[in-house]
């Protein structure tokens, strides 16, 4: 017990400012008894003393302040190292779960002999298991190239209205399949990157239905003014705290609540989604839908 304490910095830095503060304590006493020895004139030992004691002080509240940046240092260095086990555990999960879903499709494909309504549904749910490693696999590159700043735009007028039908089409087999879906869907064509803003989509959408409860109605809306195109996802799940609205955007982060336990994730959507936003001259924003869920707004400028 106390061999793992001495291990611990936060124990170690706490017995150094016991010791340096037991020590300054005593070299304060000491040069006090000494000015007491030299100065008989009270006034002249009073300045001293005053010096002393603000001197004593400033020595304290650097201490303090030195303390304080040290213990919070170590505050988030550990919360990082808790997100990245987080993330290592949640990766290892994400990855393993398609492949072993395909796997055994694959072995019931090559044992048995199915009808060919089986052998397509087979096919079909082995397609979905792929194209959800594919996102996985994905999101892990762009991570990367963006801590390499690697990651480039490559924009071209894109038909929003229409690639968000299809897209939201396609999801409904897969991880909108539990949920309702209702659109306002403006005609806009937009100068994007295709990539970028389909990772953007995907991963609001994602996130609104992973953390809503099913049979939940998610609403995509698509508005275009003179100066922006505001594309704003609205679902009725657990929504998040307004205090923590800011830190969702962290790599790694994921909001402790037990709809968060439930779920499956990497702790990258926002992440990316708060970097591809910015690369494109555009600010998202989070508000509390009513009487539950969140609200993401993006305003991309024109």
């Amino acid at each position: 017990m106390l061999n793992r304490r001495f291990k611990n910095p936060v124990f170690i830095l706490y017995l150094l400012v016991i010791y340096v503060t037991l020590q300054f304590g005593w070299w304060l006493f000491l040069i006090y008894r000494l000015y007491n020895q030299l100065y008989v004139d009270d006034t002249i030992l009073q300045k001293k003393t005053i010096m002393l004691l603000g001197e004593g002080s400033v020595f304290f509240v650097i201490l303090i302040i030195g303390v304080s940046i040290l213990l919070r240092a170590f505050k988030q260095e550990r919360e990082l190292n808790q997100q990245q086990e987080n993330f290592v555990l949640s990766v290892t999960h994400e990855l393993k779960t398609p492949i072993s879903s395909v796997k055994l499709f694959l072995q019931t494909l090559q044992k048995r002999e199915l009808s060919p309504e089986k052998r397509e549904e087979i096919y079909d749910r082995s397609l979905l298991e792929i194209n959800r490693l594919d996102s996985l696999v994905n999101n892990l590159l762009l991570t990367r190239s963006i801590e390499n700043n690697n990651y480039f735009l490559y924009k071209a007028p894109l038909n929003l209205k229409e690639f968000i039908s299809e897209k939201l089409s396609l999801l409904e087999k897969s991880i909108l399949k539990d949920h309702k879906i209702s659109t306002n869907l403006a005609e806009v064509t937009f100068e994007v990157d295709h990539l970028g803003f389909e990772s953007i989509f995907v991963n609001l959408i994602e996130n609104a239905a992973k953390y809503s409860p099913a049979g939940s109605t998610i609403t995509v809306r698509l508005e275009e003014n003179k100066q922006e195109v505001v594309l704003t996802i609205l679902d009725q799940g657990s929504g998040i705290d307004k205090k923590k609205r800011t830190r969702v955007f962290s790599k790694f982060y994921r909001e402790e609540n037990e709809m968060t336990r439930k779920s499956k994730g990497t702790g990258l959507g926002l992440y990316i989604v708060n970097f591809l936003v910015k690369k494109h001259n555009g600010q998202i924003n989070l508000t509390e839908n009513s009487p539950n869920g969140l609200i993401v707004s993006i305003h991309f400028k024109k």
